[in-house]
């Protein structure tokens, strides 16, 4: 990896775990990430002094974090929806990709999410929000030899990241996300016996002037994080 581009990923990491401690809001010794991915997130908390615990679905990169995680974090292969931890944790984290399913899937999750928490514990879980993705509905963008269109499926709610290599337009893979507003979101909490305690607005870019700004309104952001409690 050429060495400026990790320096900026790991200063990306630092001010990542500033926001996650100032967010929490009070000393805290245990987090679960679910969604950990290749677990850098995980890896970035761990340097700072936090017991982690991480659940991710794909083999691959649950092998890519084990190869380069310190024995200190606890690294589970499995699905969310079905895994079982016996352990209760300070915070749980659930990081850009809530939404993946149905609505009752993503209760379901809350349920579960919830009975990870202690009585005093929190969660943070990022929300794709609505308005943004209706915005740049239909914007497209090149990175190298990948081609990338944003997408918004107006009577599912849900955004469609669709991402295709020049040379074989025919294998497009599309993501797709649940948006939710601060009432739907707020609804589905509480069906799950959760309160959301504090909203963090999160980055937009601006696709006319090719710019990215980290903190915008509510109602102009691509996400947005949500604190939710017992």
């Amino acid at each position: 990896m050429d060495p400026q581009i990790e320096f900026r990923m790991e200063d990306d990491l630092v001010l990542q775990v500033t926001q996650i401690h100032e967010q929490v809001g009070k000393p805290f010794t245990t987090m679960l990430d679910i969604g950990a991915g290749s677990g850098i997130l995980a890896r970035a908390m761990a340097k700072n002094g936090t017991e982690m615990t991480t659940v991710e679905l794909v083999p691959e990169l649950v092998e890519y974090a084990k190869s380069c995680s310190p024995d200190s974090i606890t690294i589970h292969c499995g699905d969310f929806y079905t895994i079982q931890l016996q352990q209760q944790f300070d915070v749980v984290s659930y990081m850009d990709g809530f939404g993946v399913g149905t609505d009752e899937e993503q209760l379901f999750l809350l349920k579960r999410i919830a009975g990870w928490m202690k009585e005093d514990g929190c969660a943070l879980i990022d929300i794709y929000q609505p308005s943004y993705w209706r915005k740049v509905n239909g914007q497209e963008m090149q990175i190298d030899e990948a081609f990338r269109k944003y997408g918004y499926d107006e009577e599912n709610e849900r955004m469609l990241d669709t991402w295709w290599h020049n040379d074989h337009p025919e294998d497009a893979v599309t993501q797709s996300l649940r948006c939710y507003t601060v009432e739907e979101i707020s609804k589905l909490c509480q069906k799950a016996g959760l309160k959301i305690v504090a909203i963090f607005p999160g980055g937009a870019m601006d696709y006319d002037e090719w710019n990215y700004s980290s903190l915008v309104s509510l109602n102009e952001c691509l996400a947005y994080r949500i604190k939710v409690k017992k």
